[in-house]
This record gives C-alpha cells, structure tokens and sequence, in this order.
C-alpha cells in the first residue's frame, strides 16, 4: 500500500490526513515565501477564484468531462492556453491534480500534472499569473519527493496568460528542495512552540 493510499482528504476544511493524523500542505509549508502584502484583500480572493476556476477547467477538459457550456469568459483564454500547449507540445497527462503524502516527513499536497513531453517525464504546476513565483520551485520539488517516481526528470511551471498564450518555465533550483525543508523546519519549530 502506498502513501497516497494512506492520504486522505477533506475539501471543505482542506485538511490532509495521513495515517490517521493531520499533516500540512506544501502550501502552508511554503508560506514564509509568499508575499501578499500591500494587496488588497479583494483582489487577492478574485485572483484565488480565478485560478482555481481555470484549474478546474482544466482539469475537466484533459479528463474529457468538460461542458463548453459552462466555460466562463474570465476563463476561457486560460483553457486556450492550456489547450494550446498540449497541442504544440504533444504533452499527454499522466497525473491530473493528483493528492500525494511523503509519509517519513508527514507532509502532502495536490500536485497539478505529471506529463510526458518530448520523451521526458514532467511534473508540471499550473499558473495564471504574470511572473512565475518564488515558492513553485521548492513547491514542485516537495510534490516530485512526495510522489516518488524517480522517472520524473523535469519540473515546470506552466504559465497559462489571459491573452491565450503561454510560457513554460523549466524549474532546474539546485536548492529547490533544500528551501523546501528549511520552510518544513520552521514550520514545525512554530508549531512545538505555539
């Protein structure tokens, strides 16, 4: 039986379990490295909705399930991206929104894709905004340790634009996992001392 196996978890409360207890999100992990400050609160949530929107689209479109009835225009210039990339590229989905748990450090996360491209595995995160983040390195590489196929040789953050465009951006960070472990530290350093 493997990890993922063991993962359980609850979307109301976006609470992950793994073996019986619960373990946090590469999210909150990667917290220290995310900045919101000086953006209004308003147009933080609109940008969340969005992305999760667009996420959904598509992840419904790659699973064949999607009503093109119900894209809504905000989001249909991201799923021509994603579309367009998939096209150009040949990219087939492997793993779509997939939960994964490392079980020896007690952390899980929902990776977005896991694709062949040209040959190569990829793990792939999903992006709407204008600049890849700063977290997404640290973030692919705990989903890539989580998920724990060795055969995975790439990781990338796919910038899906509002103009229907979209850029991939090789993650190749030497300490992407290193910044990963250090936030996990401190996480649980806050956690002892609360």
């Amino acid at each position: 039986m493997g990890s993922r196996d063991l993962l359980t978890f609850d979307e109301e409360r976006h609470e992950y379990r793994l073996l019986g207890g619960v373990v946090p999100s590469v999210t909150q992990i990667l917290r220290p490295l995310v900045d919101f400050a000086g953006i209004p609160k308003a147009v933080l949530d609109a940008k969340r909705d969005l992305g999760q929107r667009v996420h959904l689209a598509c992840q419904l479109d790659d699973e064949d399930d999607l009503d093109e009835a119900s894209v809504e225009d905000d989001v249909a210039p991201y799923l021509s991206a994603w579309r367009k990339f998939r096209q150009d590229t040949g990219a087939e989905v492997v793993l779509n929104e997939a939960r994964v748990a490392d079980p020896a450090l007690l952390y899980a996360g929902t990776l977005d894709r896991l694709m062949s491209l040209n040959g190569a595995k990829w793990l792939i995160d999903l992006k709407t905004c204008i600049s890849t983040p700063l977290a997404v390195g640290p973030q692919t590489a705990a989903y890539l340790r989580a998920l724990g196929d060795t055969s995975v040789t790439h990781r990338g953050a796919l910038r899906l634009r509002p103009d229907g465009t979209y850029r991939l951006d090789t993650l190749t960070g030497a300490d992407d996992w290193a910044c990963f472990m250090a936030c996990l530290t401190l996480h649980r350093f806050k956690e002892s001392h609360q």
